[in-house]
C-alpha cells in the first residue's frame, strides 16, 4: 500500500451516521436487571433463612404489591389500543415502565411464595407467572432484533439496504488494495442473501451470528498483515485512518447481520404476539382465582 493510496484512504474516510451502529444498552439498563436477577437468585439460595409467609406479614404485603404491578401491565397494551389513553406520555416511558414492572412484580411474587410451592390454585397462579415472565423476555430479546436498540425506532428493509450499501462504498474506496477484505464480504454476502424457509431460517440465526464474529477476527489479522507489510510507508495519522475504517467494516458486518435476519425476527415476534396475550390472560384469571380462593377459603 503505497503513501498515495493511503492518502486517498485518509480523504476518502466519512464517519458512518449514528443509525449504522449498533445501540447499546444504557448503565442504567445493566444495573437494573443485573440487579434484579441478583435478588432472585439470592433469594433462591436463602429463602430458607427469610421465614416469610404467604397468608400474613411482610410475605402478604409482598403479594398484594406483586400482584398490583402485574395488574399495572394492563395499561401498556391499553395505551396503545384506547386513543384517549395516547395523550398520556411517550409510548417509549410506557415501555419502559411496562418491561420495569414485568421483572419486578414476577420478584415480588416469588419472594411472597418464598421460592416454595404451595396449594394447588397457588402453584398454578406461580406457573403461569413465570411462563409470562419468561415469555416476556424472549419477547424483548425480538424486539432488539427488529429496532434500533430496546426503545429505538422500527428497522426497515429499506434503510438496512441502504445503510449497506453506504458502507459498501466507502468499504471499496478505502481497501481496494486488499482484495482478500472484499472476498470475505463477498462470502457473507452471498450467505445473508441466500433465502431459506422460515424453519431454516431460525437455525441460521445463531450459525450467522457466529461467522460474523469470527469473519471480524479474519478481516482485522489480514488488515494487520498489511500494516506490518508497509508500517515504514504509513505514518500515525494514517493508521489511526485505516483503524477508523476497519469500524466501517465493523459496522458492514453488523448490518448485513440484521438485514439477513430482521424477516424472520419480525415473524417471530408477531407468532409471539399471539402466544403472549392468552399467556398474559391465563395468568390474570389464575391470579384472581388464587386470590379469590385465599381470601374465602
Amino acid at each position: 500500500m503505497s503513501t498515495t493510496q493511503t492518502d486517498t484512504l485518509q480523504n476518502n474516510f466519512e464517519p458512518l451516521s449514528q443509525k449504522a451502529k449498533p445501540a447499546r444498552k444504557s448503565l442504567g439498563t445493566r444495573l437494573f436487571f443485573g440487579s434484579m436477577f441478583f435478588i432472585i437468585f439470592f433469594g433462591w439460595f436463602r429463602h430458607d433463612d427469610f421465614y416469610l409467609s404467604a397468608e400474613n406479614g411482610a410475605g402478604y404485603y409482598l403479594g398484594i404489591i406483586g400482584g398490583v404491578c402485574m395488574l399495572i401491565l394492563l395499561l401498556y397494551p391499553l395505551r396503545k389500543k384506547i386513543k384517549r389513553l395516547r395523550d398520556f406520555g411517550s409510548m417509549k416511558h410506557w415501555f419502559k415502565i411496562h418491561m420495569a414492572l414485568g421483572i419486578i412484580g414476577p420478584t415480588l411474587i416469588l419472594y411472597h411464595a418464598n421460592f416454595s410451592l404451595g396449594s394447588v390454585n397457588s402453584n398454578v397462579a406461580l406457573f403461569s407467572m413465570i411462563i409470562v415472565a419468561v415469555s416476556g423476555l424472549i419477547g424483548r430479546f425480538i424486539y432488539t432484533h427488529i429496532h434500533r436498540g430496546l426503545y429505538g425506532e422500527k428497522l426497515t428493509l429499506s434503510e438496512l439496504k441502504t445503510e449497506l450499501e453506504q458502507s459498501r462504498q466507502h468499504i471499496d474506496k478505502q481497501f481496494i488494495s486488499i482484495p482478500q477484505i472484499q472476498e470475505q464480504l463477498h462470502r457473507l454476502e452471498e450467505m445473508a442473501n441466500t433465502r431459506r424457509n422460515f424453519f431454516l431460517q431460525i437455525m441460521y440465526i445463531p450459525y450467522m451470528t457466529v461467522n460474523i464474529y469470527f469473519r471480524r477476527k479474519i478481516i482485522k489479522r489480514i488488515l494487520k498483515k498489511d500494516l506490518k507489510n508497509n508500517k515504514e510507508q504509513l505514518s500515525t495519522k494514517h493508521i489511526d485512518s485505516l483503524k477508523l475504517s476497519l469500524q466501517t467494516i465493523y459496522s458492514y458486518l453488523e448490518t448485513t447481520r440484521r438485514l439477513s435476519q430482521l424477516m424472520t425476527y419480525e415473524r417471530l415476534f408477531s407468532l409471539w404476539h399471539i402466544l403472549h396475550l392468552p399467556l398474559f390472560i391465563m395468568l390474570i384469571i389464575t391470579g384472581v382465582i388464587h386470590v379469590f380462593a385465599v381470601h374465602i377459603y
